[in-house]
């Protein structure tokens, strides 16, 4: 199991001094279904860990997390289209009604699809094993906490 820290409120648990694998999945490219934009940054390495068959979770922070973006759309979305593009199958993400996943698959870019189809030369799975864990925060938007936060581990390592 490989865990991606969410910049920046995954930052709360990750442990800098073990260099943990960072990732930067934007919540206003979820919230503005800005697709292109989410997948063209995706992490490589994220990519590569899928390609071979790696669980991956995606830890965030979030001061509601029942409602997180990361946790009940973009997982959903990303599986999605992974799942598509290096297996070609089209499966079910509920609550997402196919048409709009599918929707989202025809909206992207070719250069966006080239990138995620360079990862199935990879392939050493045949699923894609994507999950997260949001924890609650309190200091989402509190950058200077999550500056001392990282100082102090830093110190520590």
């Amino acid at each position: 199991m490989i865990c991606f820290y969410n910049l920046t409120n995954g930052l709360e648990n990750a442990p800098i001094k073990n260099h943990p694998h960072f990732i930067r999945i934007q919540s206003s490219h979820i919230e503005g279904n800005h697709w292109n934009q989410l997948f063209y940054k995706l992490s490589d390495e994220l990519l590569f860990y899928l390609a071979i068959g790696e669980e991956c979770i995606i830890v965030d922070g979030s001061p509601h997390p029942l409602k997180s973006k990361i946790a009940t759309k973009a997982i959903p979305v990303i599986s999605y289209v992974l799942n598509r593009i290096w297996f070609g199958q089209k499966n079910s993400y509920p609550p997402y009604p196919d048409e709009y996943l599918n929707t989202i698959y025809r909206s992207l870019k070719p250069n966006v699809k080239k990138k995620l189809k360079y990862y199935r030369k990879f392939l050493l799975t045949d699923r894609i094993n994507l999950h997260c864990f949001i924890s609650r925060t309190t200091k989402d938007g509190q950058y200077e906490w999550f500056k001392k936060l990282i100082a102090i581990q830093k110190k520590m390592a």
